[in-house]
């Protein structure tokens, strides 16, 4: 008890981490092990994606945008300072009404 009184509670900063997910897409679909994308409230995100075709893609809460070359690597960055859980969607007039692709959940620190 004694050593927590004297270090404290870290710090936002010194307790975030980086953090890189991975998001595989096959026709127009997520793997399914790769449907929640979970980080830390104040990490660094890096959400890495790759589709075998072209999508223009959304993370909502954090109202990121991105279009995807096929097979091509693509990063949407970000500090998770919302928490939630947010839904990765494509974006077009063909698929309007599909589910999210996945959701990137934010679990509070």
């Amino acid at each position: 008890m004694l050593i927590g009184a004297f270090l404290g509670p870290c710090s936002q900063l010194a307790c975030a981490e980086s953090r890189m997910v991975e998001l595989a897409i096959h026709d127009g679909e997520a793997s399914p092990n790769a449907r929640v994308l979970s980080v830390t409230q104040d990490d660094e995100v890096v959400v890495r994606i790759v589709s075998d075709r072209a999508l223009h893609i959304h993370l909502h809460g954090y109202d990121i945008e991105s279009d995807i070359v096929p097979n091509v690597a693509t990063s949407l960055r970000f500090t998770a300072t919302a928490t939630g859980r947010f839904p990765i969607e494509v974006h077009s007039s063909q698929d309007r009404k599909r589910q999210p692709l996945a959701y990137v959940e934010v679990r509070p620190r």
